[in-house]
């Protein structure tokens, strides 16, 4: 991997940059953890709570008020891998096995995140992985790449383009640490200089562990830091952000461990991303502008528990497959939004569940988009409280005022999209926006004014 690596920091290092933010209104919830079990299916979760407790059924994350299932299959395959399955997780958008955020199918044009999204509203960012940080979960968040193993562009859009406030994962060397440094990052390599930072005063730290990714649990980690123990630094040093934050702390042996269909240290990995979990809950405790939502991007191993021996003691189990499979996987959630949890569910829809609030959001095309056809499909998140029928009024103009002062004439929709079929003018630019309407008729919640160019290419979005 450092020779992957090293070609970037020389570019880094000269270049030196520093990227700017622009804050624009926020959407609910303030703060987001989105806690990741890579591999981890629904028998793994079985597993793991009988060993930890004695029975099924009792891990924290299982005491969730509202919980389903995920479909998760790529654009390509009906087995994803972590950069698929990721991306959508990240994106709310499918792509191909392999690819990190980047539109294919489509026009290879970069996906946003929704770490770009919540960094884009002020708010701070943070990844936590127990795998290599430039891995593909953690890239899916913060990277643009059509290959996953393309880890030097991942490393460069992490340090020059996304820049979370906080990474922390495996993989060290002089190098990529001086690279990190050059652009403002703190630099951490064991738990102790980890757990040593003042956390009310740091906002820029990068810890890189080890030499790879970071050992198993079963094995013991020596001196590097446990899954739950970077999860609570990431979110104290967050935390002082008056706007809030999101963070994606991913528990990535999981998965290693099934590939090679290892129940010891499948187990030991789920029980810390339990614990991780619990690290949340505490920290959210009281709060309600909080959302904790908990899954796993795809099952690894096929697993199936036969039997279950109590507590200390590793159940009975079978193993199906050393790959990926099809089986859905499970998805738990606490707090604000986690009502939109329920039943099956595909793993695009959590983007939207995310960034829910109670205006419409996410406007495709984007907000500022060129490139877009003569006739484009206008479509958006509905607001979490939009009535399903007749919940959405839109109006469009080529004339700003007409639109912001809703002069323009409505349309009224009960789906979160709209065709439309006259020609719209070439080099024009239209302006947007969707009022929110509850089930009650009466009370509405004003949308922002979005807009697009038209051209005669195809839509680029």
């Amino acid at each position: 991997m450092c020779r992957k690596l090293i070609r970037l920091v020389s570019i880094v290092l000269l270049l030196g940059l520093t990227i700017g933010l622009v804050s624009t209104a926020q959407a609910e919830p303030k703060y987001v953890i989105f806690l990741i079990g890579d591999g981890m299916g629904l028998e793994h979760v079985k597993a793991a709570g009988m060993y930890a407790k004695g029975q099924a059924g009792t891990l924290s994350f299982e005491a969730f008020p509202y919980k389903g299932q995920l479909t998760n299959y790529a654009a390509d395959s009906p087995v994803p891998d972590s950069a698929a399955a990721g991306t959508a997780l990240a994106t709310g958008v499918k792509v191909n096995i392999g690819v990190v955020s980047m539109a294919y199918p489509g026009d290879g044009s970069e996906l946003e995140t929704l770490l770009e999204y919540f960094k884009a509203r002020g708010k701070s960012t943070g990844l936590v992985t127990t795998t290599f940080w430039f891995d593909a979960t953690p890239a899916c968040f913060s990277a643009h790449e059509p290959s996953r193993t393309n880890y030097a562009g991942i490393a460069y859009d992490y340090w020059l383009q996304t820049r979370p406030n906080i990474v922390c994962g495996g993989y060290h060397d002089e190098g990529v640490a001086a690279a990190s440094e050059s652009v403002g990052y703190t630099v951490v390599t064991s738990r102790a200089a980890l757990q040593a930072l003042d956390t009310e005063t740091e906002t820029m730290v990068f810890g890189q562990f080890g030499s790879d990714n970071l050992p198993y649990e079963y094995d013991g980690l020596g001196t590097l830091p446990h899954l739950s123990e970077m999860t609570a630094t990431a979110l104290s040093i967050l935390d002082n952000d008056p706007d809030g934050f999101f963070l994606m702390a991913e528990g990535g042996l999981i998965d290693h461990a099934c590939h090679i269909n290892d129940i010891q240290r499948a187990i030991f990995e789920t029980v810390e991303f339990d614990n991780t979990v619990q690290v949340a809950i505490e920290w959210a405790a009281g709060r309600s502008d909080t959302l904790i939502l908990v899954c796993a991007d795809h099952e690894t191993g096929g697993l199936t528990v036969l039997g279950n021996n109590g507590a200390g003691v590793m159940p009975t189990v079978n193993w199906g497959s050393a790959g990926h499979t099809e089986a859905n996987v499970p998805v738990y959630a606490w707090g604000e939004n986690a009502e939109m949890i329920s039943g099956v569910m595909d793993n695009t829809e959590m983007f939207g569940v995310v960034t829910a609030g109670l205006e419409a959001s996410n406007p495709d095309p984007k907000d500022g988009a060129t490139g877009v056809s003569q006739k484009p499909t206008l479509s958006w998140s509905a607001g979490k409280k939009t009535a399903s029928v007749n919940g959405h009024e839109l109006y469009i103009s080529t004339d700003f005022n007409a639109v912001n002062d809703r002069t323009a004439d409505k349309i009224v929709l009960s789906e979160p999209t709209y065709a439309i079929t006259t020609k719209l003018e070439v080099g024009e630019t239209y302006y947007w926006c969707v009022d929110e309407v509850e089930a009650d008729g009466v009370t509405r919640h004003s949308g922002s004014v979005w807009s697009f160019t038209v051209t005669l290419t195809p839509s680029r979005r």
